[in-house]
């Protein structure tokens, strides 16, 4: 949870100085400050309907959020080599319950989150590249500074760059998930970690 929390430190704590091409996904550190500032600016104009309605936050994530998000490699990449084992119809149900997951978790963090300071060291050096790091980096309001990289894919088909994998202070957000999910998926199927996830979404709402 705490890495979640670090996330979406990155979202609320950008100026409106950072403003970038609404569409633009064919440069990493757009990508970047696209995402943070059009989430940021929703979150503010809807503040009071968030006050009223918390679940709303959902669909913010759902819209300004997870479009920057490669949600299926980032899910493909968390099953690892089990995923040779899977059917289609599997892949697709792990698929829509970690995506669910994700604005689930995320949105239960940032309904909560208070405003930090927070600087983007763009990476120019993607040329020719498939899978870069962002790093960025966020100071709180005692001053102490948390070391984020945002790691961004090349779709190979559209051009555009995405988000997959947030590492905080080292700690992999994928790699936690691989090592949380891998031994189940080993032991008992894709089919129990999918009801895990399930279980997990249904207690979020509950």
């Amino acid at each position: 949870m705490r890495l979640f929390i670090y996330v979406f430190a990155f979202l609320y704590s950008l100026s409106f100085s950072l403003m970038a091409s609404e569409h633009d996904l064919t440069d990493p550190n757009k990508t970047l400050h696209t995402l943070s500032t059009n989430t940021f600016e929703r979150l503010t104009s809807e503040k009071d309907r968030l006050a009223k309605e918390p679940e709303y936050i959902k669909v913010i994530i759902n819209e300004e959020l997870i479009p920057y998000f490669d949600y299926k490699y980032a899910a493909y990449s968390v099953v690892g080599p089990h995923l040779r084992e899977t059917t289609a119809e599997q892949r697709d149900n792990f698929v829509d319950a970690f995506r669910t997951y994700l604005i689930n978790a995320y949105g239960h963090i940032l309904i909560k989150y208070d405003q930090q300071t927070l600087t983007i060291l763009d990476n120019n050096n993607f040329k020719g590249k498939k899978i870069v790091s962002v790093p960025v980096r966020m100071r709180d309001n005692n001053g102490q500074v948390t070391q984020l990289d945002f790691k961004l894919r090349k779709n190979k088909k559209t051009g555009e760059w995405k988000v997959f994998d947030v590492i905080a202070e080292g700690v992999s957000m994928l790699d936690t998930k691989r090592s949380e999910f891998g031994s189940l998926i080993q032991k008992k199927g894709i089919d129990e970690v999918i009801k895990l996830l399930l279980q997990k979404n249904d207690e979020f709402t509950s």
